[in-house]
């Protein structure tokens, strides 16, 4: 039997004609039965959706963004295809189901269920193109929904995978396909039970490549991005920053969960679970090295640099002075798990604990009322935070210049960080 390879491209790598043809020379060098490609929508194409979607859900005219999200694809095709090719009238079919999808007013009464159901023609539009196209190159390849292998729970934005149904299709559903060709299919969707589109999270298309990689046995799992691989801090504020080789799979799950962006914070447990080993490399520079994640131990001790915005600041203070040092976490992440809060950091003296979460779309009173009864509570929004892994004098120093926008400090001699209302990397 074949042992599948995973590679998953995003955004970025078919943001244009000319970036796809650029993945199309890239796969021709590494063409083999057996490679299953996840591909996420083109460029921002998940953005502007998200944008229709608003727009569908206040019943306002949504005519010109819709015609736009049309012209950018067809724009797209006409880079790669002569005209009259079938994939115009493909694409034409897919925005004619997504227009009919905006104006289905059956499925608008729960927004979220609504978001599911739109969001994911990104990705079902890019992966017909790129398909049509690898074909039209020569590189003969099949198409295939993820939403018949990929298998959920009903959660809205943030399904969980079900993992044995879905091992069991994409193992039925593949393999036969695989011995004979390459497969292309969509990240970042699923389906529950009831035949309904369902979605893994924003960027959740990496985590579409590791359940392809474990659930099919494969080799390894390779992202494509516009990086030369894993670095120890954003090269756009960090000039000097270094490229890792390798990375163990717990330092690299460390990163994501603090808020590294190269990889989707879930990717790497499975990974991890099953010693499949994760690639990291440049469809720029896709004979450059990269980085590889997997089993390797202890890693160099290297200074990584790690920045995240959009977070919410609770502040609880003990109402009953006579319950002092009974810190109620169990009933904190109850709460956290029961509205889908990411909880980035807590922090607890005999009367007071603050939670870092991911900011969401609710109000101070909202945010307050789990706690009223045991809690005075107060909440600051939009705030940014600095995490050092491995600190050295030097980010210590640098990283205390800024002290007197200090909200929270954690500090540990294997990890720092610093939440503040306001950062400026020259300060």
């Amino acid at each position: 039997m074949i042992q599948p390879l995973v590679y998953k491209f995003g955004g970025a790598s078919i943001k244009d004609a000319k970036a796809i043809k650029n993945i199309a020379a890239l796969l021709k060098k590494r063409w083999t039965n057996g490679l299953v490609m996840v591909i996420s929508a083109a460029g921002d194409t998940t953005d502007r959706l998200e944008n229709l979607i608003d727009l569908a859900l206040q019943q306002k005219s949504f005519d010109k963004e819709l015609i736009q999200l049309l012209d950018f694809h067809e724009d797209i095709c006409r880079g790669l295809f002569q005209p009259g090719h079938g994939i115009f009238a493909r694409v034409d079919n897919q925005f004619a189901q997504l227009r009919r999808t905006l104006e289905n007013l059956a499925i608008k009464e729960d927004s979220d269920f609504f978001y599911d159901q739109v969001i994911g023609y990104g990705e079902l539009i890019s992966t017909r193109i790129v398909q049509e196209y690898l074909c039209e190159s020569g590189l003969a390849c099949l198409w295939q929904d993820a939403r018949e292998l990929v298998r959920t729970d009903s959660q809205t934005k943030m399904a969980k995978v079900d993992w044995a149904l879905t091992m069991q299709y994409c193992r039925r559903a593949l393999f036969p396909k695989l011995e004979k060709y390459p497969v292309v299919t969509q990240g970042f969707i699923g389906t529950d039970l009831l035949g309904n589109t369902t979605t893994l999270g924003r960027e959740g298309s990496d985590f579409t490549a590791a359940i392809m990689g474990v659930s099919l046995g494969a080799s390894a799992v390779t992202i494509w991005k516009d990086v030369a691989g894993i670095l120890n801090g954003d090269p756009d504020i960090f000039p000097d920053a270094v490229k890792f080789e390798y990375l163990d799979f717990e330092e690299a799950a460390e990163m994501t969960y603090y808020g590294a962006k190269v990889i989707h914070p879930k990717t790497i447990k499975p990974l991890a679970k099953h010693g499949i080993p994760l690639y990291v490399k440049s469809f720029v520079n896709p004979d450059a090295p990269g980085t590889v994640i997997g089993s390797f131990g202890q890693a160099p001790r290297i200074p990584i640099t790690i920045f995240k915005s959009q977070l919410t600041l609770i502040e609880l203070r003990i109402l009953d002075l006579s319950m002092i040092g009974s810190f109620h976490f169990e009933m904190i992440y109850e709460v956290a798990k029961k509205l889908n809060w990411r909880i980035q950091l807590v922090q607890a003296s005999a009367a007071h604990i603050s939670i870092l979460i991911n900011d969401i779309p609710v109000t101070a009173e909202q945010l307050a009322k789990p706690f009223r009864e045991i809690f005075r509570v107060k909440s600051k929004a939009g705030l940014k935070m600095i995490t050092v892994k491995n600190p050295t004098d030097a980010e210590r120093t640098h990283y205390r210049k800024v002290a007197e926008n200090l909200l929270l400090e954690q500090d540990s001699p294997e990890l720092i960080q610093w939440v503040y209302e306001e950062y400026s990397p020259e300060a």
